[in-house]
């Protein structure tokens, strides 16, 4: 299975956000923790010690197939940070993320959008993951999150009745990484640790 873990906290009067997601069993047989450290990119992850022993073909290909639906979600969220600059449009960020899906093959979720960073929680700007035609100017001192959620099916999905958990309708895996970001005189700063 895939999980991910959507954690928020209020600190200092604002609302702070930040996501991940990791593929349950997916470890090195012989893992030992103290041999390994997880910067939070994309380009880490060909490092982390996972599982090389599998019960079956199918197995293999369930475990082989999570790790490339949670390479291109890191790799969409970076190439969304990366996006983020003094006078970019909001809409290049969606452009960038979706760009990444469509190199992949997979969709992305368009209900659920990156947010303000504020003392009300989830204010705009709204930050959509997808090709879109949103034309806000970024500006220094802008805080917001990107947390595209890639999908191996269809992006259709539904909130459960804890008003929290999403999952896809077609039962099919997904995959988010957030990172909240603040647009500098000269360019982006991330905010979120790994």
């Amino acid at each position: 299975d895939l999980v991910s873990f959507d954690v928020s906290c209020f600190v200092g009067g604002v609302h702070g956000d930040n996501c991940a997601s990791i593929i349950v069993g997916d470890l090195k047989e012989d893992y030992r923790a103290d041999e390994f450290e997880w910067d939070g990119t994309a380009n880490s992850l060909p490092s982390i010690p996972t599982k090389t022993q599998f019960s079956s073909p199918e197995e293999e290909e369930r475990f082989v197939t999570a790790r490339r639906l949670v390479q291109a979600a890191l790799e969409s969220r970076d190439e969304g940070v990366a996006a983020c600059k003094p006078g970019a449009c909001l809409s290049d960020i969606g452009a960038a993320i979706h760009a990444v899906c469509d190199a992949y093959g997979y969709d992305t979720v368009k209900e659920y959008r990156g947010h303000g960073i504020h003392s009300d929680f989830h204010c705009a700007p709204y930050v959509k993951h997808f090709r879109n035609d949103d034309s806000l100017e970024l500006t220094p001192g802008m805080i917001f999150t990107i947390e595209p959620m890639l999908t191996e099916g269809s992006a259709n999905c539904a909130e459960w009745s804890d008003n929290w958990t999403v999952a896809t309708d077609d039962k099919g895996r997904a995959a988010q990484f957030e990172h909240q970001v603040l647009i500098t005189e000269s360019g982006v700063e991330i905010l979120t640790q790994p």
